[in-house]
């Protein structure tokens, strides 16, 4: 598929899918809890479709038309310096995201959430908690 075909795919399809679901899910036809959840999915699958197309979009026509420009910004991404900025970036975007969803589950108990809602921030917990596991052990055998 060429670029100006998932452009065009990602961007008339993300929208119409986005617009048909959200559409469909406000005029309450359909009692049915698990299809208002499907509706919720398919909509914001929708959503990121577009937004990705749009980006794709964006980005894609920057580096054909300024194409030397682009060719100097990606070298300059893979020195040293910016990669060890960024590996900084992520771990404290990690440790905040660790509080966050430690304070995820508490603050549903207080609000009197779903035990559904309660459960899903926990299991989220628990696979942050995994992946942290095991990238440390395979990380830590390498060094």
């Amino acid at each position: 598929m060429t670029t100006r075909k998932k452009k065009k795919s990602m961007i008339f399809i993300g929208f119409p899918m986005y617009a048909i679901s959200f559409m469909v899910k406000s005029l309450h036809i359909f009692d049915s809890r698990a299809l208002t959840v499907c509706l919720t999915l398919i909509g914001y699958t929708g959503m990121l479709l577009f937004l990705n197309g749009i980006h794709y979009f964006g980005t894609t026509y920057q580096y054909e038309k300024y194409s030397k420009e682009s060719s100097q910004t990606a070298a300059g991404l893979n020195d040293e310096r910016t990669r060890t900025i960024q590996n900084l970036a992520k771990a404290r975007t990690f440790d905040i995201i660790v509080y966050v969803l430690i304070l995820l589950p508490v603050l549903f108990i207080e609000t009197r959430t779903d035990l559904l809602g309660i459960l899903g921030s926990a299991a989220a917990l628990a696979v942050l908690g995994g992946s942290y596991a095991y990238f440390y052990r395979k990380y830590s055998k390498e060094m």
